[in-house]
């Protein structure tokens, strides 16, 4: 039988996507980099993504993405 790994939940989308929590990796899910400082002060909007991790939870509300459609060519 196959060993199971455990995942880390993305910030952004709650989904266990990520291999370890704040290690800059980009969720498949919702496309969230996850920078261990935005992890630390979710309202801190001048990490990896270039929007806080609070704007990037309303969006993932709205659009099922960190981003809004308009930034990421949807």
């Amino acid at each position: 039988m196959g060993e199971l790994l455990a995942r880390a939940i993305c910030p952004a989308c709650g989904h266990a996507s990520l291999d370890a929590a704040g290690k800059c990796e980009v969720c498949p899910v919702c496309g969230w980099e996850d920078d261990p400082t935005q992890r630390e002060d979710p309202s801190y909007a001048g990490g990896h993504n270039g929007i806080s991790l609070q704007e990037a939870r309303l969006n993932y509300s709205r659009f099922d993405l960190a981003f809004p459609p308009s930034e990421v060519g949807v």
